[in-house]
């Protein structure tokens, strides 16, 4: 399959699965915590549809990694794989920041996650596949 096709196809997996979630309906509570009566229990199905969506972002990170150090040139490795580490960082910064959005909904943090997976999935379908090829030594090829 490639990584370059793993990335692409575990990316839409997870946004797919976060969007999913958000469309499941809520756990119906009344006062006090008690479930309300007659109405089904949505709270596994949400839960799986959650952890897949997970599941598939953490692959795309493991990924990414292997991913980047093929695609930048020899002479390139480091500074790519540093800005690279940078942009993760700043993901990792924002991420806790997007969690707190839920006081104003609690599908929001799961609707950006997913909308920002997709349109991540559909711009790596752009990325050149790695598998088989040579690594760059310069620019130049």
């Amino acid at each position: 399959l490639g990584r370059a096709r793993t990335l692409t196809v575990t990316l839409l997996i997870g946004a797919l699965a976060c969007c999913t979630f958000c469309l499941l309906p809520a756990p119906c509570e009344v006062a006090g915590g008690e479930t309300c009566e007659g109405v089904a229990d949505w709270g596994a199905i949400r839960t799986g549809t959650a952890f897949t969506g997970k599941f598939m972002l953490a692959i795309v990170f493991g990924c990414v990694f292997l991913y980047t150090t093929e695609v930048f040139p020899t002479s390139m490795r480091a500074e790519g794989m540093g800005l690279c580490s940078v942009a993760a960082r700043v993901g990792g910064v924002a991420a806790p920041l997007v969690v707190l959005l839920d006081a104003y909904s609690k599908e929001l943090p799961m609707w950006i996650f997913g909308g920002v997976a997709f349109v991540a999935g559909v711009v790596s379908a752009w990325l050149p596949e790695t598998l088989g090829k040579e690594l760059a030594s310069g620019i130049g090829g």
